[in-house]
């Protein structure tokens, strides 16, 4: 008997299975901030105040490399910028940038601030993104 389309068995589900990933920036929202961003970016890299951001694009755009990571994690991604904070409901004060792990409402921080700061290349976060999100 065939299984009906969106079917999973039971036996199969992984209770631990992550339902969301939010990655928080250090930067604001809209295209006037962005070409703000990219101006300081290159202009003065040392200052730009998102590690996330400096990890994951480049002058041109996103790294082709974060794209393709992003897009094998069997995870909802959502990208919040620091003057979005106000939607969620689960947000306390952490220093930015970070990165959640949700499920079912249940929130906790995986990498902080500090973490992502520390990160010396994309490399470097992918594997420490891997690293978390098997722990949890």
């Amino acid at each position: 008997m065939q299984e009906p389309i969106g079917y999973q068995d039971p036996r199969e589900t992984n209770n631990k299975q992550l339902k969301d990933l939010i990655f928080i920036y250090n930067a604001k929202s809209g295209l006037t901030q962005a070409a703000l961003d990219w101006a300081h970016k290159i202009i003065s890299p040392k200052t730009y105040e998102c590690s996330l951001c400096s990890l994951t694009y480049g002058n041109l755009g996103k790294y082709s490399k974060w794209s393709k990571f992003l897009k094998s994690l069997n995870l909802n991604k959502s990208f919040i910028y620091d003057d979005q904070l106000s939607d969620l409901g689960f947000y306390e004060n952490e220093s930015l940038p970070c990165i959640f792990v949700g499920k079912d409402n249940n929130y906790s921080l995986i990498i902080n601030s500090d973490e992502l700061n520390s990160c010396q290349s994309l490399e470097h976060l992918i594997e420490l993104i891997k690293e978390r999100l098997s722990n949890n």
